[in-house]
């Protein structure tokens, strides 16, 4: 199998086992042989066959391109009062596409709360800002809570859709199906995140690729700031410490 969907199987098979309180040491032996190499591809800075046959021309900036185009297409709406579902749904998509335009997000997006109770992960205003709190994530118990205030686009394009979440959804998630109105499933978010994608770019772009995406076009920044520490001789977290941002008065 390619390596990410063995890797994916061989997840699902250790939480399979977990679940059922079995003890499978084969599917444990399968995750870490595939993690392992998983990470050593990453490392090598290398494609995968997977990430070059869906790399888009533009990069990560390809998202903020299709964002555009689809902001394009949901004009009318802004001026409209009353939304239905599949105006709400298809408005939704561009919300989506632009969040992962600019913030990489897992799928976390789709267990965002806007009506209490909030729970882990929830959206609310400050102010007149959107501020995102995503408590439970992948890595939350080693890097603790994402918190992030939301950038004036994202902002403006919530203030245009909130007001018909409220009024066409009960259920206090964000996100919501196209059919029913219910609660949008984080697979759901995903799946729309690729056939979005597919259609639109030709390329079958999920949110790994998007973090790979984003990253590497932060490569060179990131290069220089590793340049730095090995020329200071410390780690990233010194290096914080030696930054001086100004603010004493003389």
């Amino acid at each position: 199998m390619p390596l990410n969907r063995f890797k994916r199987f061989a997840t699902a098979g250790v939480k399979a086992a977990q679940m059922y309180g079995l003890k499978k040491p084969n599917w444990g032996k399968a995750m870490s042989t595939s993690t392992e190499k998983y990470a050593r591809v990453r490392e090598s800075g290398k494609r995968t066959e997977r990430e070059a046959k869906n790399w888009p021309k533009d990069g990560y900036r390809a998202l903020s391109k299709l964002a555009a185009e689809l902001r394009s297409e949901m004009e009318h709406l802004t001026q409209k009062r009353y939304w239905t579902t599949s105006e709400l749904y298809h408005y939704q998509r561009y919300l989506i596409v632009l969040f992962y335009s600019k913030h990489a997000l897992r799928g976390d997006l789709a267990d965002v709360r806007h009506k209490k109770p909030y729970g882990p992960n929830y959206i609310r205003t400050v102010g007149k800002k959107y501020k995102l709190h995503i408590g439970e994530h992948k890595t939350s118990r080693a890097h603790g809570a994402i918190q992030l205030e939301l950038g004036p686009e994202i902002t403006a394009a919530l203030n245009t859709f909130m007001p018909h979440v409220r009024r066409l959804t009960t259920h206090g998630y964000l996100l919501s199906t196209l059919r029913t109105g219910n609660r949008l499933q984080r697979q759901d978010m995903l799946r729309l995140i690729r056939n979005t994608t597919k259609e639109r770019l030709g390329k079958n772009i999920g949110v790994q690729l998007i973090r790979v995406l984003k990253v590497t076009g932060a490569a060179a920044q990131i290069d220089a700031a590793e340049r730095l520490q090995q020329e200071m001789g410390h780690g990233a977290s010194m290096q914080k410490k030696y930054i001086s941002r100004g603010g004493w008065d003389h």
